[in-house]
């Protein structure tokens, strides 16, 4: 088994359980590889859980690929977020493992800290770039500031993680963030496309 595979087994059972619910035990069970040759490729569970981190961080800049298109604008965005829902339910995940972690005591550890402010960002930004086509297409009003858009939907997107973990049904979930883009548009009926 090459090192990807075993940060991919222990992704999953950090993102299910949350850094202090996976003990060395349960990560051996999860990875299939001995408590020695982990400690010999991470140093410990901390350096582990460091390294799938920066691969959950460099899966989340694939994931968001299709969003950096020039052709990408809302209903592309849209799609994404209900694809993150989606994979958290399969997952059996309770959200975005980025802000698990920044509730955990583990974001005390600069690496830590470093990768999910870093991840974070990265979400944000390429959100907040496609909200700028959005308004340069006419989607979305001139009035529409990108940054903030982009830290709207992102707190929008991760609150609805955490409504659908507490026994939201999915229809519901899916009618919030409905509501959420319609909203959005309402500020492109206040400007004509033609500007002005």
């Amino acid at each position: 088994m090459n090192r990807t595979d075993v940060l991919d087994r222990a992704l999953l059972a950090f993102w299910r359980f949350g850094y202090d619910g996976c003990s060395m035990a349960e990560l051996v069970e999860a990875t299939g590889v001995q408590r020695q040759s982990l400690y010999n490729a991470f140093q410990d569970k901390q350096g582990l859980f460091v390294a799938v981190l920066n691969r959950y961080e460099q899966l989340l800049k694939e994931s968001l690929t299709p969003l950096l298109r020039d052709d990408a604008e809302l209903p592309e965005l849209r799609q994404y977020m209900e694809g993150v829902l989606q994979l958290q339910a399969d997952r059996d995940v309770g959200g975005c493992l980025l802000v698990q972690t920044s509730f955990g005591v583990g974001v005390s550890d600069p690496r830590v800290r470093s990768v999910v402010e870093a991840g974070a960002s990265a979400i944000r930004a390429c959100f907040a770039d496609l909200i700028r086509r959005s308004v340069a297409s006419g989607r979305l009003s001139r009035e529409v500031v990108p940054e903030a858009c982009a830290d709207y939907l992102f707190a929008v997107l991760n609150g609805l993680s955490a409504l659908a973990r507490t026994g939201a049904k999915k229809d519901h979930v899916s009618g919030v963030l409905a509501h959420t883009f319609a909203t959005l548009g309402v500020a492109q009926s206040k400007t004509p496309m033609g500007g002005g």
